[in-house]
């Protein structure tokens, strides 16, 4: 069917303003009893619910996954819905990590890490797939992937749904959807605060006895740090016979710095063979740390020799002595500082039963400082020093110039390296998130409902660094500050005398004073990026069942349920660079798209005997990109089967797209790099030796140009030669697309009250999918591989045959899958005492766990296929444990209170390296044997949780808990030896920090 695409913009625009807003399904529910903590399926908390009666009729639930409004049928779609006395247990400052706990939350790195301006976001990952391919919704509504603007302290619920929701919600839904409900009408005033410490012993002799080896202080044997402030208001009150309702709130969080050197399994960077010398062949089988040290004579060479200052202070070398070497911890912050201010309201108003108002304000501001604060050596290579240098002494002189010494116009070759033991590279991230919502809502028959709804959010991440050590500049600039001459009675430097640099500062490097501050913010330099993210939605659908035209089977008694949206998304990227960030693209792009959908819900049959229930439902969404030469669809297919009460079954079926916003609208960022060309004739002294013309005839390499390239000099004795990457957005990137599947059986047995257990299959598969090229693998895969994706990548000179430039924008190629089964199983044995004879209060028990069957990966067509599941490291990096689970047993006291032991577990990986799968595995090379005795295996993880609250009185209730409670160190991987990253010598989801005791108090005060 022929569309007129002008003309269907127009029409989605006005039918949204028309319409309605995405609120999902919306049913009432009732005032809280005590439950167990932690995550469980929808149904569960669906019957909890029903258990509990209606006592507060004015708050709504959101049911996540339909649009159509009704309470007569069940959901298709598996949910796991994560409660509030989990979120509030487990730190409401912390929100992504308490997430992350749950199995199909991939762990993240939060606020540990490194100076990425990336790392500041806490953003949500399901199924290990990428937080871009998670959409983040706010009671039903789209919003940015970073939990931090969220009132944690309002959370009622939230719902995990598993799988493709394009059809209901539109792009970004590939993966799944993360729906945050949070309370909208407060009555009275509330405080909740908190304050948590982390705390670990220092016991682990192995890396005890390793600090010791390689000279750095041992840490104290009991640390404490990385404390956590918490504190939120809310306020609200009811008004006009409570027809209307405003609710403000603010919150304020603090968390302190941690730095690697407090704990022994991060003093220092772990490898997995001796540092100093590094053998000839790695064997990889003993540990040693890595050195971050210093000279603080400095080093310097000259006349053929290598030489250091005098340790008296005068102006007189020595022989360079490698005992004077200083070893100094790593006091890079392991957990960055962090504030976060969060404020904003809500307000309703229902003109009557059928027209209701409302409209909500979130804004949040955070602040992050972290560090990276290792000795540094400036290094400056065979550089033409002024023999008249006003620095040098009589003896460094003829040193270095000879005869020439103190001869004004001649110049001798010298290399120095001056060290910074006081060296701080600090790294600022200042993010502001706003976005305000307002909705009108109503009834346009007693079955059929409408929603407007109009939502406007701005996001700014603003990134400074300080101190920054590029080399290339540095070592220009460090080169001008040592070339110095007399002028006037004063050193100045040649380039300050000739104009070429009048910014220079000379540099005294010949005595253990060392340089000053002016020299230091000379050669290292300041930098900064600003990214803005707008975004403009207007909605509209109208929703309900149709039973009053008689549209129902005739074998059950509801009728026929439908919605239809209309949707309007206006989207806008900027960003930009400056100082040592100059070279970051500079651009502001946007995207429009018009989008139309609608839902229908049909109970086939229903109360007759083994079909208690059997509904079938569907979506399609048409969806028009400005930015698209065509429009493209998104679809699903639901059923639920309810033999009786008690047991039912579930299956769904979706087709989901994901739309790039920064991968196509950001602008290609070039920067000059090296490249391993094996065509290309390696430098002088090289033992590599040259492919052959046949090997290199697949990469498009003509006999003409392979002759001509036997003459390029411009590659050193590795064979890596100067070319330009070009990284960046892609605007002809289409959308990438995923098909999911669940299917599954829900029970609540009758006969056992309070039991209910769940079982789903799910298997999502991502085509088309956006990958960055990973530019190590381009000359593997192009000459080895014959892969001519990777080929195409290269582009030579036509006349030298020489590599000037590699393609790494993103790209459309690859896929990634992953298969498996989500479990759930909950029990609330609400009365012991009747079987036991003695009130012991009530006992509950819940898992929530996740089999893995699949993990697949594949970076470009006709590549190999990565198979990571089970494994850990290189191209698999974290982690892909076959199993996880969280489980919780819990008692309710009978006096007070609640006692909950909580359980983290994840099944053990394989080295990716030993893996049988051949593009895993290891290829031997002179240098490595790529066999890894040390971490062969990454240990099974169990960590173990307690939690306990008590009610003071009805208006005040402290809690206190334990994560971690039995201080477990993670499990030694190395620094990046195999993939790992980040200076942790492990994985995110292990805490690297020890124990976390944390003492919270909610207090109602009004």
């Amino acid at each position: 069917m022929k569309v007129d695409r002008e003309w269907y913009g127009v029409s989605v625009t006005a039918l949204a303003l028309v319409l309605a807003h995405p609120a999902s399904a919306q049913q009432t529910t009732s005032a809280e009893v005590p439950q167990e903590s932690g995550a469980r399926d929808a149904a569960v908390a669906e019957n909890e619910s029903q258990a509990r009666g209606d006592a507060d009729s004015d708050r709504e639930v959101l049911v996540t996954g339909t649009r159509i409004r009704r309470t007569d049928v069940s959901t298709a779609t598996p949910i796991t819905v994560i409660d509030k006395e989990m979120i509030t247990q487990r730190g409401l400052g912390r929100l992504d990590e308490t997430l992350s706990a749950i199995p199909q939350i991939a762990p993240m790195l939060g606020e540990r890490g490194s100076n990425d301006p990336r790392l500041g976001p806490a953003r949500i990952n399901l199924r290990k797939l990428g937080a871009g391919r998670t959409l983040n919704l706010l009671n039903g509504e789209r919003m940015t992937n970073d939990v931090n603007i969220i009132p944690s302290a309002l959370i009622e619920r939230v719902d995990v749904l598993t799988g493709g929701a394009s059809a209901v919600y539109g792009s970004d839904a590939i993966a799944g959807v993360v729906n945050f409900i949070v309370k909208r009408r407060f009555q009275g005033i509330e405080l909740n605060a908190e304050a948590s410490t982390q705390q670990s012993t220092n016991d682990n002799d192995t890396m005890l006895n390793l600090l010791d080896e390689a000279g750095y202080p041992r840490p104290d044997r009991n640390v404490w740090g990385g404390q956590q402030y918490f504190a939120s208001l809310t306020a609200g009150t009811n008004f006009a016979d409570n027809r209307g309702n405003i609710s403000l709130f603010g919150s304020y969080r603090r968390t302190e710095p941690m730095e690697f050197s407090a704990f022994d399994h991060t003093a220092c960077p772990l490898y997995m063979n001796p540092q100093n010398p590094l053998p000839a062949v790695q064997q990889n089988d003993q540990w040693a740390c890595g050195y971050t040290e210093y000279n603080p004579y400095n080093w310097f060479y000259a006349g053929g020799q290598e030489w250091t200052n005098a340790t008296d202070g005068s102006r007189n070398w020595r022989p360079y002595d490698v005992a004077d070497i200083v070893r100094n911890p790593q006091k890079d912050y392991l957990q960055r500082s962090t504030r976060t201010y969060n404020a904003g309201g809500f307000a309703s108003f229902d003109f009557s039963d059928a027209l209701k108002f409302d409209a909500n304000f979130l804004y949040t501001r955070y602040k992050q400082h972290g560090r990276n604060a290792q000795a540094v050596g400036f290094y400056a290579p065979d550089f033409q020093m002024p023999c008249d240098n006003p620095f040098m002494s009589q003896q460094q002189a003829t040193i270095v110039c000879g005869a020439n010494a103190g001869v004004a116009g001649e110049t001798g070759t010298f290399s120095m390296t001056v060290f910074r033991p006081d060296y701080a590279n600090d790294y600022y991230n200042d993010i502001s998130d706003w976005r305000g919502a307002a909705h009108l809502s109503g009834k346009i028959t007693d079955e059929i409902s409408f929603d407007l709804s109009g939502q406007k959010s701005r996001r700014i991440e603003k990134y400074e660094g300080t101190n920054i050590f590029d080399y290339w500049v540095m070592v220009d600039r460090f080169t001008k500050a040592m070339q110095v001459v007399n002028s006037n009675g004063k050193p100045t430097c040649t380039s300050v005398i000739d104009g070429s640099d009048p910014a220079c500062v000379p540099l005294d490097a010949f005595s253990t004073a060392g340089p000053d501050a002016a020299v230091w913010d000379y050669v290292t330099r300041t930098g900064g990026s600003r990214v803005q993210i707008d975004q403009m939605v207007l909605n509209g659908s109208v929703s309900g069942t149709l039973g009053a035209l008689g549209l129902k089977s005739p074998f059950a008694d509801s009728a026929l349920g439908f919605a239809i949206v209309a949707e309007h998304r206006w989207n806008r990227v900027s960003e930009s660079g400056s100082g040592a960030y100059d070279w970051w693209s500079r651009y502001a792009s946007s995207d429009v798209v018009d989008e139309l959908g609608g839902e229908l819900e049909l109970p086939l049959i229903q109360n007759k005997p083994f079909i208690q229930e059997l509904t079938v439902s569907g979506a399609y969404r048409l969806s028009d990109y400005r930015s698209l030469d065509s429009m493209v669809h998104t679809w699903k297919a639901d059923f639920t089967y309810r033999p009786f009460n008690g047991l039912g079954f579930r299956g769904s079926l979706n087709k989901a797209l994901r739309q790039g916003v920064l991968e196509r609208l950001q602008t290609a960022n070039p920067y000059n790099g090296t490249f391993r060309d094996f065509c290309a004739p390696p430098g002088p002294g090289s033992t590599l030796t040259r492919y052959t013309f046949e090997q290199c005839a697949a990469s498009g390499l003509t006999q003409a140009q392979y002759d001509a390239l036997g003459n390029y000099n411009g590659c050193d004795t590795n064979g890596l030669c100067q070319v330009l990457y070009r990284p960046g957005g892609n605007p002809e990137l289409q959308p990438e697309k995923s098909r999911s599947v669940t299917l599954g059986v829900v029970a609540q047995p009758r006969f056992l009250r309070g039991l209910t257990a769940s079982f789903d299959y799910f298997a999502i598969k991502i085509t088309g999918a956006f990958e960055w090229i990973r530019t190590d693998l381009v000359a593997d895969q192009c000459y080895n591989q014959k892969v001519s994706f990777y080929c195409g990548l290269i582009t030579r000179d036509p006349a030298t045959g020489a590599v000037t430039e590699i393609n790494a924008r993103y790209m459309n190629s690859g896929f990634v899958e992953t298969k498996g089964y989500d479990f759930a199983l909950s029990y609330n044995w609400a009365n012991p005492s009747q079987l036991i004879g003695m009130n012991i209060g009530s006992l509950n028990f819940g898992i929530n766990g996740t089999i893995n069957t699949t993990y697949n990966r594949q970076f470009a067509p006709n590549s190999p296929v990565y198979s990571c599941l089970g494994y850990f490291g290189f191209f698999c990096t974290e982690p892909s444990p076959k199993y996880r689970h969280y489980a919780s047993i819990g008692w309710g006291m009978p006096w007070k209170g609640n006692i909950n032991l909580l359980w983290r577990y994840a099944s053990s990986t394989r080295n990716s390296k030993l893996a049988p799968n051949a593009p895993l595995a290891a290829r031997p090379s002179p240098s490595n044997t790529d066999n890894y005795p040390l971490i062969a295996k990454m240990p099974a993880l169990s960590l173990f949780d307690l939690a306990v609250s008590y009610p003071i009185s009805r208006a005040v209730d402290i809690r206190f808990n334990v994560q971690n409670l039995f201080d477990k160190d993670p499990p030694m991987v190395g620094n990046a030896d195999a993939g790992t990253g980040s200076w942790f010598n492990t994985y995110p989801q292990y805490d690297s920090w020890g124990r976390t005791l944390r003492l919270g108090i909610r207090a109602r005060i009004w």
